[in-house]
């Protein structure tokens, strides 16, 4: 039997804090945080959570860039491929180069977080990916500014 509480993914190969940003999910009583250590994991726990029309019943997830084995990046287009865009990516990761953040952004994820990062700002994220389209657009948009702002800005200083 399905929670009434929206199942949110975490996955970060770092266990304590994918523990600790499941707490922050359950803090809301919007939220049932589920997490996976590994890209692996992950993919099990999506397969386990599949509807009987192909989709998810996960409708968000927070992503880890670096992880042995698959990283976040490739998980990212593993689940583009299966999933397309109806599974909502927040990407909470300590790197924020150039490389990571065009990838993650070519692969449509709706906000990029660094770590570490403000609860409150994470529960905002994760609310505007329940939120309907129109939330989720302005996500994105605001992941785009941010991108570009933070390297026009490095642009300027080399």
């Amino acid at each position: 039997m399905l929670s009434s509480k929206s199942p949110v993914l975490v996955i970060d190969d770092e266990k304590d804090l994918a523990e600790s940003i499941k707490g922050t999910l359950e803090s809301s009583p919007k939220y049932k945080g589920l997490t996976a250590n590994s890209a692996q994991d992950a993919l099990r726990i999506l397969e386990e959570h599949k509807t009987r029309r192909g989709g998810n019943h996960i409708k968000c997830i927070l992503l880890d860039i670096k992880m042995p084995g698959m990283d976040g990046l490739q998980f990212l287009e593993e689940i583009r491929q299966k999933y397309r865009e109806e599974i909502g990516v927040i990407i909470v990761s300590a790197y924020e180069d150039d490389e990571k953040w065009g990838k993650a952004l070519h692969g449509k994820v709706l906000g990029y977080l660094t770590k570490p990062f403000n609860s409150a700002q994470l529960l905002e994220m994760v609310d505007a990916a329940f939120e309907g389209e129109s939330a989720k657009e302005d996500l994105k948009i605001s992941a785009y500014d941010k991108y570009f702002d933070k390297f026009k800005k490095y642009k300027r200083e080399v």
